[in-house]
């Protein structure tokens, strides 16, 4: 029963503070992407539903980045908070061994770790996917067009010009249309005495009436070719035809894997792959490494200790984590032989470092 007792205590307290620490760490790097988002939708004309749709596919990978560096923050707050109060003293005297009290931390490691792999390598990649094609979505819609009289206003491939324009009925006076890159002509222009202008979300359609079209040709400005019309009807898109390449963190990790054994993709474009799967397992299974580097140096950490050097040492595993992992991404895409393997360098130096820790420091 004891034991019960104290785990639910032990994890309670990591989870206060990976909960505070992960809500930080989130926001803080969400502020960034939602500066980002925000500036898209000015700039596209997107609506508000536009931008919360955006902003919650972005946030599972968010909390891929921001939870693994949250749960080793949280696991040393703990240990010196608990180091701060005397109740590690306390425990040990009680009969507790090191690994009992690891073991409810062990825990929560292990389960934030199942979550992170679920996420990092399917739901991340999913999610990454909408936000990517909902921008594109946006950017392929002309800003939001706004008709108004003696003004130039830019319709994608052309510019139209109105001298009067009646918003009711949509009936416009001294109608101008000039296009631009016409492939071939130097210029093309459509000119008419009247028509209807009728406005959807995805095209701007004309109506003209007793106009004349005008295209001169790019190779030789005196070739003009020139045509009067009664009447003319013609539409103008609002949106760009525009396909994209799907990127790697878009992708799930088993899509991923099909592609590679397709065996139609380059070396290098096999390499990325490799790495990026291996990439998200290493910060999914990162939780359990930062654990056990953690536990003996909250436990040696004296009743005079304070929660700065926990965050201190935080600061130093975290960085040295990224920094190896990051070298071995390097690595990797280097050399197709070490592309599954070198990522994993954090795991194979912090497996080493917490090897030493414990049985210097704990003497176990």
């Amino acid at each position: 029963m004891r034991i019960s007792i104290f785990t639910k205590y032990i994890a309670k307290s990591l989870l206060t503070f990976f909960v505070a620490v992960v809500g930080i760490l989130t926001l803080v790097i969400f502020m960034n992407h939602f500066i980002r988002v925000l500036n898209m939708a000015m700039a596209y004309g997107t609506g508000f539903g536009w931008i919360v749709s955006s902003l919650l596919n972005i946030l599972p990978d968010v909390f891929c980045l921001s939870a693994p560096m949250a749960f080793q923050i949280a696991v040393l707050l703990t240990l010196t908070n608990m180091s701060e109060h005397g109740e590690l003293i306390a425990l040990r005297a009680a009969g507790f061994s090191f690994k009992e009290i690891v073991r409810p931390l062990l825990a929560c490691a292990v389960g934030l770790s199942v979550l992170l792999i679920v996420t990092s390598n399917w739901l991340s990649p999913r999610s990454y996917k909408k936000f990517l094609d909902r921008r594109d979505e946006a950017r392929s819609k002309i800003t939001k067009v706004t008709l108004e009289p003696k003004t130039f206003l830019n319709l994608g491939e052309w510019e139209l010009y109105l001298e009067n324009l009646d918003e009711k009925s949509g009936e416009a006076h001294q109608i101008h249309l000039i296009k631009k890159g016409d492939n071939g002509a130097l210029s093309t222009k459509v000119n008419a005495a009247t028509g209807k202008i009728v406005l959807t979300d995805t095209a701007i359609g004309l109506q003209l009436t007793d106009g004349q079209m005008q295209r001169i040709d790019a190779k030789d400005s005196a070739s003009i070719i020139a045509a009067n019309f009664d009447n003319y009807t013609m539409s103008i898109s609002l949106t760009k035809d525009h396909r994209r390449k799907q990127r790697v963190s878009e992708q799930t990790t088993t899509k991923l894997l099909r592609r590679i054994q397709a065996g139609t993709l380059s070396k290098e474009t096999v390499n990325e792959y490799r790495t990026e799967i291996s990439v998200r397992n290493v910060l999914a299974l990162s939780p359990i490494l930062m654990l056990f580097i953690s536990c003996p140096l909250g436990f040696s950490l004296g009743k005079r200790t304070n929660k700065g050097w926990g965050m201190l040492f935080s600061v130093i595993i975290i960085f040295a984590f990224y920094l190896l992992m990051t070298l071995g991404l390097s690595i990797g895409k280097k050399y197709a032989c070490l592309s599954y393997v070198a990522p994993c360098l954090p795991f194979f130096v912090g497996v080493f470092v917490a090897q030493y820790l414990w049985k210097k420091r704990l003497n176990i």
